[in-house]
């Protein structure tokens, strides 16, 4: 019988081998002659795919920036030392005032991004990234950094233009493309500086492209087109461009949205940035024309309101939910539940439809509204006024009646109460005792997210529906730490 293979001893200890190694029983080295893995050769389309991201990279790596703010007041305060008597009771536990009555607020700091557009310094981004900045600096690619100021904001848009104070001469401006022009399926990078990563860059495709309704809600209300990327995007990334193989810059990516399919970024297309910015480089400001109401899908009521509403409906329309007093609407004529079917004799079919008529008139146009008022068709023409400046809207606004104040909900504060930035309300910044909302269990803090079942936006909008009489008082649904409510104001 033949003899078996005989056990392998352990290796020795011996000149060539340290007396570690040996007890360690480590496998020897590769010898010089081992085999390698194989070399493959990438397909030619991939590796032109490769290099055109890396030219594009290359391109726009001198007009990406990185932002750094700080922020010590609040939105819509004055500049300078803050005191807690500046603040409203509940929005004073979100800053540092300092000890010993004489001490500077602790600086709240963010970080975004944006891109150069021209060789004065001016640089796009978004408002929510610089908004109540009160310091602003700037890194340019190869690492310097150099302090800038906002020179304007648009909070319907989710806009801004900053300028550095000192512009290096050798500013290199990004190339602004057609996003008009932009094809879904298309390849497309966004450059930016998520977690504080300076000159990040991710590829996608265009995923969708559309216009905003109900499944999208952008950071502006007058974003009413938006881009769907597939391409990463991360914090830091706000106000960083979304660019084209080309190297154009298509859109200024803007939020992300998660959900059980993955995340998904958005983006304002260029066209609009490009409109948006130019008017705050001329006027610090943007001039919007507006119709004065406040509309929602005709065919989102539920059959008892549209009962109401009389006969003679029709499937689709834009349900006027509330009517500015004193705007353009107000003055020709229009009145809370009417039902608008057409403009300047295009159809009506949403809410949509009307703010994108509008958004495309100008200040002073006349536009005739095709109305159903409870159940008769009529015509009335509007002459659109000015959208008075939602900039400086921050300080908290009283309705003595209600007993309590209200500020507009900003991303910012909607995180610091544990909110999705994206979320739309208006925040009870104080309540007075005794009074309506503290009979209706309303707390500092509380968020108005809907009035008589209609969505509130802003605190102008709260303030506007609860000055309107409404029999049995006004049902608001109120966001608090638990959870959604709903409680009636007044009527008592």
């Amino acid at each position: 019988m033949p003899e078996g293979p005989k056990r392998s001893e352990p290796p020795k200890a011996g000149p060539s081998m340290p007396p570690s190694a040996a007890s360690a029983g480590a496998p020897p080295a590769a010898s010089p002659g081992a085999p390698l893995t194989p070399r493959t050769e990438a397909p030619a389309e991939a590796k032109t795919l490769s290099q055109a991201f890396s030219n594009v990279a290359k391109a726009l790596r001198p007009s990406v920036v990185r932002i750094d703010v700080e922020v010590t007041r609040p939105e819509g305060g004055e500049t300078g030392q803050m005191s807690p008597d500046d603040v409203p009771p509940f929005f004073r536990k979100f800053f540092d005032f300092g000890h010993g009555g004489g001490g500077k607020p602790e600086p709240q700091r963010g970080t975004g991004s944006g891109i150069v557009i021209d060789g004065a310094g001016h640089i796009v981004t978004n408002r929510h990234v610089v908004n109540g900045a009160t310091r602003v600096m700037v890194t340019l690619s190869d690492g310097k950094e150099l302090p800038a100021k906002v020179v304007g904001t648009d909070s319907q848009t989710d806009v801004a233009v900053i300028q550095l104070l000192s512009p290096p001469k050798d500013l290199v401006a990004g190339r602004l493309g057609d996003s008009d022009k932009l094809d879904v399926g298309e390849w497309v990078l966004a450059v930016g500086s998520p977690l504080g990563l300076d000159q990040t860059v991710t590829a996608g495709i265009v995923s969708s492209k559309g216009r905003v309704g109900a499944h999208v809600h952008m950071s502006g209300d007058r974003v009413r087109q938006y881009i769907q990327t597939d391409a990463m995007i991360t914090p830091g990334n706000s106000g960083g461009p979304l660019v084209n193989l080309s190297s154009e810059v298509v859109g200024i990516n803007t939020l992300i949205n998660t959900g059980p399919g993955g995340a998904y970024g958005f983006a304002i297309p260029v066209n609009q940035v490009r409109a948006v910015a130019n008017s705050l480089m001329k006027d610090g400001r943007v001039h919007y024309a507006y119709l004065g109401v406040l509309v929602g899908d005709l065919a989102s009521l539920d059959p008892a309101k549209k009962a109401q509403l009389g006969g003679n409906l029709p499937a689709n329309g834009a349900f006027v939910n509330d009517v500015t007093p004193g705007g353009p609407a107000g003055k020709a004529g229009v009145k809370p539940n009417d039902v608008i079917t057409s403009l300047d004799g295009q159809p009506v079919t949403s809410a949509g439809d009307v703010i994108d008529e509008v958004s495309t008139r100008t200040i002073g146009a006349p536009v005739k509204l095709g109305l159903i008022r409870q159940g008769k068709r009529t015509e009335l023409t509007v002459a659109l006024g000015e959208l008075p400046t939602a900039e400086g809207r921050g300080a908290p606004t009283k309705t003595e009646e209600t007993g309590m104040s209200l500020q507009t909900l900003t991303p910012p504060l909607a995180e610091s109460l544990g909110l999705p930035p994206s979320t739309h309300g208006a925040v009870v910044a104080e309540v007075t005792e005794g009074g309506q909302a503290e009979k209706a269990g309303i707390a500092a803090g509380d968020v108005v997210i809907e009035i008589d079942r209609h969505p509130i936006n802003t605190a102008e909008e709260a303030e506007s529906a609860l000055r309107n009489a409404h029999k049995g008082g006004h049902l608001l649904r109120i966001r608090g730490p638990n959870g959604s409510r709903f409680v009636t104001l007044g009527g008592g």
